[in-house]
């Protein structure tokens, strides 16, 4: 554990972080390529614009369904041809295989067209098997040029980010991409030069004109990332307008096709040349289509540079675990959402936005981030772990496990500056302990005493209460201090109930130990008082309640002398639980130093605790109370006598007060009170 107290401990952590992804790497490699590609998806830039230079023939359902079956009859390509060029189109590319003899007619009426128009490009095609499949000799004699189809087909989840430029195959034949050679095909009807046999391709870029570059993805990889956006953003016509001559000539004064580059493919329904696409599916001349506009429009992507975006992960991992050991809980959580969204939303963004570059390791950064906060948080954890137990255990021994607990988490929401609060508030004294002391040796008392206080306090404390101070023999406890406010009375019942029961336990032992038994009497009363810190700053301070409630329930610990109980409570408490436990009523009385009266119970037992007998005194006890306040005495006397001989002492109190106004009754505005003389 001291390894994290020193000044080493981020660098360190970094390491073991930057090591965890490594190896997670290492293993999970091709899991990781997967999700890099779908995380890809949505970081580029998708935005764009649409070419004006682009026009797109779709051999879509309208067309099949006037033309028939696809493939149709080769010489339904000839008018479509001899209509494109003669409207001044620039170049023709079909994205149709050419590769099969069809009926003689029919492709010799094709290959005239193609001959005649002079600006057709076509393209081969790489079977299955490896094999080259090309047009028709008639076909690719008269073709301006001829390129190869395929883009490229991530392996790992079948999407299509690319193609390469230019690719030798086996064979040892070299083809441009169909793309390229539409490309080159176009810029050499504007310029009025020859570039479809232009060849020149670095490391870095693919020319398709001395002055036109394509940059490659990344330096040595022959690859150009197409920037894919909407087809429906793309210039549209169906087939059929433009096969069938009345619908041309309608068609042309909606749309230019004059110096236009168009491409022919399929987009039926059913028909199986479509690719999965950071857009979802496209056909496949619409992938032909953002190629060709991405050079056009100069909208070029490429991958960041891997040595720079290693060091930025790195770089990641140091701020995300340096801030993370920060003992400040706000800097923790502020940084830790600062970093998630800077290298999780903003850097990725910006760099596809102004640098047109894609993150080659999203997954990996988001493997660093997740890595470096959990094993950070683990090691902050470590460290001051320890601490809390420590700090716990003091803590522990003024208060219950479960309320320091709720302290150090920050969620008893503690003000020790001082705050109004409705809290529980618990006293006991014994009865007669200054006698029971003068029996004792100074060692013997001081070993009593700490036996009885140990046990009842931890009673106090495993019902969620605070043990505020000692006084001698007595206890002042104190509930919804720290929290659980709503269950303060019943927990202070609840605790004066155990206490009770486990002194009667104690006194089997302590009769043979000390020849001695404790009675203890308690008074409970739950209402609003200040609590907070007093005492010299910085010297000797104590953590403790003030105010009429406490001084209320200091008196009914004392009240009990009075009445010969054990355990006295108020009021409020009673309301508050009646319905969980068993109270006898025990009079109306004014404390020392009050005015105001308040009505005062004596706490029996939980609900439906009592026996027979005890419950049977109950009932006549309080119906001779119902007597005594109406003023008679006499039928009060007669059920009290009865009880006191039971060794009910309340029913002794009331009897000798029955007696006493039997011989002199009480004055007209006698209002049942009792005013007690002593605290």
């Amino acid at each position: 554990m001291k390894l994290f107290k020193t000044p080493i401990s981020t660098p360190l952590l970094t390491i073991i972080v930057a090591a965890v992804v490594f190896l997670l790497v290492q293993f999970f490699g091709l899991f990781l390529q997967t999700a890099n590609k779908n995380i890809q998806n949505y970081y580029k830039v998708k935005s764009g614009v649409a070419s004006d230079e682009i026009i797109v023939v779709e051999i879509d359902e309208d067309t099949l369904s006037r033309l028939g079956r696809f493939p149709f009859s080769r010489d339904k390509y000839a008018p479509v041809i001899t209509h494109l060029h003669d409207a001044g189109a620039a170049v023709i590319g079909f994205d149709i295989i050419f590769a099969d003899t069809s009926d003689a007619e029919a492709d010799t009426a094709f290959s005239e067209a193609i001959r005649s128009a002079g600006n057709v490009v076509l393209g081969v095609f790489l079977s299955p098997s490896g094999a080259i499949e090309k047009p028709l000799d008639i076909f690719a004699d008269y073709a301006l040029g001829l390129g190869y189809f395929h883009p490229i087909v991530n392996p790992r989840n079948n999407t299509v980010y690319s193609l390469s430029p230019a690719k030798e195959f086996r064979s040892g034949e070299r083809y441009d991409h169909f793309s390229m050679v539409l490309l080159k095909a176009y810029y050499s009807y504007i310029y009025g030069q020859d570039y479809l046999s232009y060849a020149s391709q670095d490391e870095a870029s693919y020319s398709v004109t001395p002055n036109i570059k394509v940059p490659l993805s990344m330096p040595g990889r022959n690859e150009m990332l197409i920037h894919f956006i909407d087809a429906a953003w793309f210039s549209r016509v169906s087939f059929y307008d433009v096969y069938e001559e009345r619908n041309f000539d309608v068609l042309k004064e909606k749309v230019d096709f004059k110096d236009k580059i168009v491409m022919i493919g399929a987009t039926a329904k059913g028909i199986k040349d479509v690719f999965t696409t950071p857009n979802g599916i496209d056909y496949g001349v619409y992938v032909h289509a953002n190629a060709v506009n991405t050079v056009l429009e100069k909208t070029f992507f490429n991958y960041f540079n891997i040595p720079l975006e290693k060091i930025l992960i790195f770089l990641l991992i140091v701020l995300s675990v340096y801030f993370n050991l920060s003992r400040s809980s706000y800097i923790l959580i502020l940084s830790n959402i600062a970093i998630a969204v800077i290298f999780l939303i903003i850097f990725p963004l910006l760099i596809a936005t102004f640098t047109i570059s894609l993150l080659n390791y999203p997954a990996e950064i988001i493997l660093g981030l997740i890595f470096s906060l959990a094993i950070s948080n683990i090691a902050k954890y470590m460290l001051e772990n320890r601490s809390k137990i420590k700090l716990n255990t003091a803590l522990s021994e003024y208060v219950s496990k479960d309320i320091a607990e709720e302290i150090l988490s920050g969620e008893g929401n503690v003000n020790l500056n001082g705050e109004k609060k409705k809290i529980g508030i618990f006293f006991s004294d014994i009865a007669g302990f200054t006698t029971i002391s003068e029996k004792f040796s100074p060692e013997q008392l001081v070993e009593f005493l700490r036996e009885y206080l140990g046990e009842m306090s931890n009673i106090i404390m495993d019902q969620r209460g605070f043990i505020n101070k000692y006084e001698g023999d007595a206890i002042m406890g104190l509930w919804g201090v720290f929290g659980h406010e709503t269950t303060s009375s019943f927990d202070c019942c609840m605790a004066a109930l155990k206490q009770q029961e486990r002194l009667r336990e104690l006194n089997s032992l302590w009769k043979e130990k000390y020849k001695e038994e404790l009675r203890v009497r308690m008074g409970m009363h739950v209402g609003e008082a200040i609590i907070g810190n007093i005492g010299a700053k910085g010297r000797k301070m104590e953590f403790t309640a003030l105010g009429d409630s406490v001084n209320l329930g200091s008196r009914l610990e004392g009240v009990n002398k009075f009445y010969g109980t054990y355990l006295c409570v108020s009021e409020s408490i009673y309301e508050e639980v009646k319905e969980q436990f068993e109270f006898r009523y025990l009079d109306k009385i004014r404390v020392k130093g009050k005015e105001i009266p308040v009505n005062i119970y004596e706490l029996l037992s939980v609900k439906d605790g009592l026996d027979v007998r005890k419950a049977d005194i109950m009932e006549k006890f309080a119906t001779a109370l119902e007597f005594y306040f109406l003023r008679k005495f006499e039928d009060a006397r007669t059920i009290l006598e009865p009880l006191v001989v039971l060794g009910d002492a309340p029913s002794r109190v009331f009897l000798e007060r029955c007696k006493m106004y039997a011989a002199q009754s009480p004055t007209d505005d006698w209002d049942g009170v009792w005013t007690m003389e002593e605290k």
